[in-house]
């Protein structure tokens, strides 16, 4: 019975979860009611509570249902990983901008952004960093398989330089969930750039020599 009760309180929170992400989609954060999420995942508002504390609870949890599939995806793409660095990492930082709109639109991210940093230290704040913070250390991770392959010069530490780089991709999404206008080809075509100048200076010789032959 116990398993039974968890499986339906999981599938009552992606339920919930389905139809914030919806409304939110639709109506927009602010003009979206709990009353409306609890309608159409056919609960009643009080369960939306029993799960949710507020809306901004509920845009944390798609933040990190987000993290939570995007990493996924990144640990299959570090175990099967192939071709030079700059086109490996690049791949993975293409997975983390490609599923960005699966769950939360611009409005969403500008919304969970701005509630982040200013309110830091609140559990939003330190759940959305927290989740920066495991996908710049995925990054790191693919470094260091990188080096393993002799793609990446082996003296480079790899938690700074993951970080660095998804440091790149963190800024080039900000500027792209500000523009409502700005199409997500052209966030692909300047993270192509910036990665492949920055790995231009950490691949190792042997990689190198290899590229341009």
């Amino acid at each position: 019975m116990t398993g039974l009760r968890e499986r339906q309180k999981a599938g009552r929170r992606r339920d919930i979860l389905a139809a914030a992400s919806q409304l939110f989609r639709k109506d927009g954060f602010a003009d979206t009611s709990v009353e409306a999420i609890a309608a159409l995942a056919e609960v009643g508002t009080g369960t939306v509570y029993n799960y949710f504390s507020s809306k901004g609870d509920l845009l944390m949890a798609l933040v990190a249902l987000d993290g939570e599939q995007v990493r996924a995806k990144g640990k299959r793409y570090i175990a099967s990983v192939s071709g030079d660095a700059a086109t490996a990492l690049y791949g993975l930082l293409a997975i983390y901008v490609d599923h960005s709109l699966v769950h939360l639109t611009k409005e969403l991210w500008r919304n969970a952004m701005a509630t982040a940093v200013t309110q830091a230290d609140s559990p939003f704040g330190t759940g959305y960093f927290e989740n920066d913070r495991l996908l710049a250390e995925q990054v790191g991770e693919l470094v260091t398989a990188l080096q393993a392959k002799g793609k990446l010069r082996a003296d480079i530490d790899p938690v700074v330089t993951g970080s660095a780089l998804f440091t790149v991709v963190n800024g080039l999404f900000m500027q792209f969930v500000a523009r409502d206008a700005m199409p997500k080809a052209a966030l692909h075509a300047k993270l192509r750039e910036q990665v492949t100048l920055l790995c231009s200076g950490l691949a190792t010789e042997a990689a190198s020599q290899r590229k341009r032959a």
